[in-house]
């Protein structure tokens, strides 16, 4: 792994945990706030965001992502670092299987496990600069 990347590594992180973190709370919070009314139309999601404080807490944590990621593609070419976000999609699933019970088919897994592999390729890509 180059110098640069191992150093923004933990920045990398951050925003990942953050985006994954804010689609669990958006997620969340639209499961709450949707049984109170139907959700339709631009005002019906307005409407959703400010009485939703998960949903309003997950737009924050994406807030939190993007700045961060911004301070990755200062430090990164987007080439080398943008491929890392597509831990998203595995960790997304993860949550989704642990923590919100949802069934994720074995066809899915094995997508994210070509994911796993093309995030290692990249990553390896990576090392010699």
């Amino acid at each position: 792994m180059n110098q640069q990347l191992a150093q923004s590594w933990w920045l990398i992180a951050v925003s990942i945990t953050a985006g994954v973190a804010g689609q669990t709370s958006i997620k969340l919070g639209i499961g709450q706030a949707s049984t109170l009314a139907p959700l339709s139309g631009l005002a019906g999601v307005v409407n959703l965001i400010l009485r939703s404080p998960l949903v309003l807490l997950g737009l924050m944590l994406y807030g939190v992502g993007a700045l961060t990621w911004i301070a990755v593609l200062s430090r990164l070419n987007l080439s080398a670092a943008y491929p890392f976000l597509a831990l998203n999609f595995v960790l997304i699933a993860l949550v989704s299987r642990l923590f919100l019970g949802e069934a994720i088919p074995t066809m899915r897994w094995m997508g994210i496990a070509v994911i796993c592999l093309g995030i290692l390729l990249i990553a390896r890509s990576t090392a010699g600069g």
